[in-house]
């Protein structure tokens, strides 16, 4: 049984015992159904308003990651190529320097120096534990 059929039922005889008895009766009680039904449609208008706003903020979800797909590939791709071309520069810098030419490295990545490497490595660990918010003793 449906939960409409459950309202449909049918109604019983009711004998008032004045006709004054009756109409105050079914005033009350249909002011009462007319809240109970007022509120129905007002709570329906709501939520329909609710799930209009539930579609909207899942479109623009959807909108953003989409857009967060589409940078982290740019961003990937911007990697790889810095990644190729230090490794260009790199491999000309090894000729250049078998050849008796020495360059400086840029930002000193590709320096031979172990000093320099260890600096840079150091500072790159400084850098990353202090956005970790770890501390070295």
């Amino acid at each position: 049984m449906s939960r409409k059929d459950q309202l449909v039922a049918p109604a019983p005889v009711v004998v008032f015992p004045t006709q004054q008895a009756a109409d105050r009766i079914i005033a009350g009680m249909k002011a009462a159904y007319d809240q109970a039904a007022k509120f129905a449609r007002e709570r329906g208008t709501l939520g329909i308003q609710k799930g209009e706003e539930i579609r909207q903020l899942q479109k623009e979800i959807n909108e953003r990651q989409a857009w967060l797909v589409q940078k982290e590939g740019e961003k990937d791709l911007l990697e790889a190529e810095s990644r190729d071309a230090r490794d260009v520069a790199k491999g000309y810098a090894d000729l250049l320097a078998a050849a008796g030419i020495h360059l400086p490295p840029p930002n000193g990545e590709l320096s031979l120096d172990p000093d320099t490497r260890i600096r840079n490595i150091e500072a790159a660990h400084d850098e990353q534990d202090a956005a970790e918010g770890v501390r070295r003793s």
